[in-house]
């Protein structure tokens, strides 16, 4: 059954790029589901280009209804089968929820072997021709472009000094390469959706958790947690991607309004997360924040044991069980593309 336009309320957003002439695109209506309402990817990146960048450029040509996935009752991962099966014309999906099921989409982000924001864009555009035909070929999806959220960290409710602290400690993670790393280290990874983390770490279901610097502090996670990590984990990759038969559908011209458009965006969102994790960091900490009242966590900073487990995790268990969860031809593609550039093997 078609997703019905009022869950997205009444909106008329619009969108296209000035590298299309709007006189030349037809009047077109399509459906969005966004990242998560309300942090930063979605606040500041997505909302608005559907609603005014790209509005702007097209003189409402394309327009469109736009919620976040959370405001829609989802949890995330169903989003990317949806699109698949025609179900939701376009969304921003978080690669990382899809994890277990596509391992593919989770190759340019394993923990350990990405380092920074700009690694994971340099990863990003390395897969990124594979990861198109894959998707376009397995999963009836298009893929449009690409964000990031910032680097991805540790909150904690108790004291941890370093890493391997965390060994018996039970810690929400998302995606299966977190899962793997966590495991290696001696935690316990759980499964848990982003809302549920503050009441889950508060009552001592779980006792830390990993998300973006800034998303926690958005989401309040530093009410229920006191400490938190400045290792990069990973990240959390986002992808733009679109229905493959609605978008065959599609006129070219409002096409190219869409490919260029998002692929516009994406440079946004990767320069945004650049900053982000600082940011996020600061918010926490008590330093300055743009995005409200700081708080007073205490900064468990990186040590040279940190940076050398995560190294140690990503060859001995994260890219070992990643060519598991992938397969053979899945490893050789992932070492001619993100390996090269990354300059780490799949063994």
């Amino acid at each position: 059954m078609k997703l019905n336009f009022t869950l997205f309320g009444a909106l008329a957003l619009g969108l296209t790029t000035a590298h299309a002439n709007a006189q030349d695109i037809p009047k077109t209506q399509l459906n969005v589901v966004g990242s998560i309402g309300i942090l930063s990817m979605y606040k500041d990146m997505e909302l608005p280009f559907w609603t005014d960048t790209i509005v702007a450029n097209s003189g409402g040509a394309i327009t469109a209804n736009v919620k976040p996935f959370n405001e829609l009752g989802f949890k995330g991962g169903e989003l990317f089968s949806l699109v698949s099966n025609g179900t939701v014309q376009m969304a921003h999906q978080v690669l990382a929820y899809t994890s277990g099921s596509v391992p593919m989409n989770e190759a340019t982000d394993l923990v350990g072997v990405v380092a920074d924001v700009e690694a994971v864009h340099t990863a990003a555009k390395a897969f990124r021709a594979t990861h198109a035909d894959y998707l376009a070929t397995n999963h009836n999806i298009k893929l449009l472009g690409y964000g990031t959220y910032q680097s991805q960290v540790v909150y904690c409710r108790d004291a941890f000094t370093t890493l391997s602290d965390l060994a018996g400690r039970k810690v929400r993670a998302s995606g299966a390469s977190q899962q793997v790393f966590l495991e290696y280290i001696g935690a316990s990874p759980i499964g848990m959706a982003f809302g549920e983390v503050p009441t889950a770490m508060a009552n001592g279901t779980i006792d830390c958790a990993i998300t973006g610097a800034l998303s926690g502090f958005l989401a309040k996670w530093h009410e229920p947690a006191d400490y938190i990590s400045a290792v990069p984990i990973n990240h959390g990759v986002i992808a733009h991607i679109a229905n493959m038969d609605w978008w065959n559908d599609v006129d070219a011209a409002a096409q190219a309004a869409l490919e260029n458009g998002l692929m516009a965006l994406e440079e946004d969102m990767f320069a945004l997360a650049s900053t982000e994790t600082a940011d996020g960091l600061a918010c926490n900490r008590g330093g300055a924040c743009d995005y409200g009242t700081a708080a007073d966590m205490t900064l468990v900073a990186a040590t040279p044991a940190d940076i050398a487990l995560m190294a140690d995790a990503a060859t001995n268990a994260v890219l070992p069980a990643y060519k598991d969860r992938c397969g053979d031809d899945c490893t050789t593609v992932w070492n001619g593309t993100i390996g090269a550039a990354m300059d780490f093997e799949i063994k």
